[in-house]
């Protein structure tokens, strides 16, 4: 706002204007305050800010919604080519008072393509008398040719500290009394926005009269009791699902909002997660100290890996619960699984008797709990590594069933490795791949002569990997012979410029202990280097996917909460029977 009063006090008024922020903390209405502070014909200074006076016949105008030089634009219902094609038409004119004409166009970011490009000419040769102040909630859906043309302010949340004071003197003023707790459930209850705390504020009002308790907070809203929550999570965390049903199905009964039920789980998860922490009581939850206490005593109950997995499954679960026409029975399913499930499995555990599938290797074992004969485990796909290859595997979640299949945690598995293939055909002289810096004694391949150039030219390493060895010098004649297919001309082109061409004569004096002489061609023959590197890890990945897909954990896993499983990740690609 010091920005906005500044802007006006020195006379450097943008054309154009964009607010952003969340719902209901107050864009359009500063907007509004802001067109008023520039037509006002009596603003004044008062210590860091600029005020209007809200007496003069434009202040009023504005305060009544029908001044004729504002004008407020619901972007949503005029979308189109045709509204913003008046809007320039009108911008032409000058205002009926005063210097500035001023379009408020509320949700802009719902204004069609066609609607922004009409626009665009607009702003970028504005009318030296037009202003234009745009408001949204999601400006990444505005182009960025009209981004770049708006001087953008992004609004914060209100905090609930602000949204309770705020409601205490509204209270106060309306001659209403309340209990301490009661404007603390209201302003956590609008999520930061403070047009949702004023409608609850009136509809708690319109429900309990003069004087405003926790209970009738929580009637009107609909809110869940706190021990009706902790009760629940008490079932789901000591493995008891038939308490955890029996208090769902009490406030079910009593006309509880089963997606506000959901909520108010997660909220407190989330309270359990900082309990686990070694966190104090959260000011977003709003817990009494017996709250608390009780809450930490439920997340002593599992451990840190097993309340992430259940915060997932209902964080998941509650678009699923929104959506369904039995959101009861897709809550209870939840609940049921979160409380019966293992999170952490012991992935060297032996297969059931009669599955077949690639196991993992003797000896890999996984971090955490193993799984119990009353639940199989809650993870979809864990993370797979050997000690030559790691493969981060994500189920990312199925469209028929996202509620149930939870983000993955880490975990491991051995995935077995597949055998480099041999290309017959290859020109390359080399006996063997090396794998570090030969010695000058040693025996000579184009694989050691790269290695030997990685350790301080990396880059020339790189482009030469590219290249494919049809020979290496020999007693009888000291040349190499380097060609590049015709798709890899480029590299070869790098090659040949004096820097790369001169550091790789030294390099082969070093690699071969004489003067070597170097031919670089175009041929399209044999495999380079680092197209065998690419479709061994091609294989290996195959392989990997293959291994885990057919994991019985994995099967068994996919079976209960469905899904894909993810991308494959080789994070080492040494041979590991190297």
């Amino acid at each position: 706002m010091r920005t906005l009063s500044n802007a006006i006090r020195s006379q450097r008024i943008h054309q154009a204007y964009l607010f952003t922020g969340s719902r209901g903390i107050g864009k359009t209405s500063i907007a509004r305050i802001f067109a008023k502070a520039l037509r006002c014909e009596h603003s004044r200074v008062e210590g860091d800010w600029l005020r209007s006076c809200d007496e003069c016949a434009s202040c009023k105008e504005i305060t009544g919604g029908n001044g004729i030089d504002v004008i407020e634009i619901d972007g949503a219902s005029n979308n189109g080519v045709d509204a913003v094609r008046e809007i320039r038409e009108n911008a032409k004119y000058m205002p009926s008072t005063g210097a500035r004409k001023i379009y408020i166009i509320d949700e802009v970011h719902m204004l069609t393509t066609q609607a922004f490009n009409a626009l665009l000419k607009t702003l970028e040769e504005p009318p030296a008398h037009v202003i234009f102040i745009f408001a949204t909630t999601e400006p990444h859906k505005i182009p960025a040719t009209i981004l770049s043309r708006c001087q953008r302010f992004d609004f914060r949340r209100v905090t609930l500290a602000q949204i309770q004071a705020r409601l205490a003197e509204i209270t106060q003023s309306e001659g209403t009394t309340s209990e301490p707790g009661a404007l603390a459930l209201i302003a956590r209850a609008a999520e930061g926005s403070m047009r949702d705390a004023l409608s609850l504020l009136d509809q708690v009002i319109a429900f309990s009269g003069n004087h405003i308790t926790v209970h009738s907070v929580r009637e009107s809203v609909g809110l869940v009791e706190g021990q009706t929550i902790l009760g629940i999570l008490a079932g789901v965390f000591g493995r008891k699902p038939i308490e955890a049903l029996q208090l769902v199905e009490q406030a079910y009964s009593r006309g509880h909002d089963l997606r506000v039920l959901t909520r108010s789980l997660i909220e407190f998860l989330h309270g359990t997660v900082l309990a686990k922490i070694g966190a104090t009581n959260s000011a977003t939850l709003e817990l009494s100290e017996e709250e608390w206490k009780e809450l930490r005593a439920i997340a002593e109950l599992r451990s840190l890996e097993e309340i992430e997995l259940i915060f997932q499954v209902l964080h998941h679960g509650l678009d699923w619960i929104a959506h369904s026409p039995q959101p009861k029975i897709v809550l209870d399913v939840l609940l049921v699984k979160c409380a019966t499930a293992d999170a952490l499995v012991e992935m060297n555990s032996p297969a059931p008797a009669g599955t077949e599938g690639a196991g993992p290797r003797p000896g890999t074992t996984l971090p955490g709990a193993q799984a119990s004969a009353a639940g199989p485990a809650l993870k979809s796909a864990p993370m797979m590594t050997t000690t030559a290859a790691s493969v981060p595997a994500a189920a990312p979640v199925a469209a028929a069933a996202p509620a149930i299949a939870p983000k993955p945690a880490v975990s491991t598995v051995s995935a077995p490795q597949a055998t480099p293939a041999r290309d017959p055909n290859a020109t390359t002289t080399a006996a063997t791949a090396a794998t570090a810096p030969e010695a000058a004694s040693g025996p000579k391949s184009w694989e050691g002569f790269i290695e030997r150039i990685r350790q301080s030219r990396p880059l020339l390493a790189t482009l030469l990997e590219h290249g494919i060895c049809a020979k290496l010098p020999t007693t009888e004649d000291s040349s190499i012979s380097i060609h590049f297919a015709p798709q890899d001309a480029y590299y070869r082109d790098q090659l040949q410029s004096r820097v790369y061409h001169e550091q790789i004569l030294s390099f082969l004096k070093d690699y071969f202990g004489r003067h070597v002489s170097l031919q670089i061609q175009i041929k399209d023959e044999g495999e380079s280097l680092a197209a065998r590197k690419e479709r061994e890890h091609k294989e290996r990945e195959r392989d990997a996917r293959a291994a885990a897909q057919n994991h019985p954990i994995i099967i068994e896993a996919r079976s209960l909460f469905g899904g894909e499983l993810g991308p494959i990740e080789l994070t080492n690609e040494e041979d590991p029977r190297g």
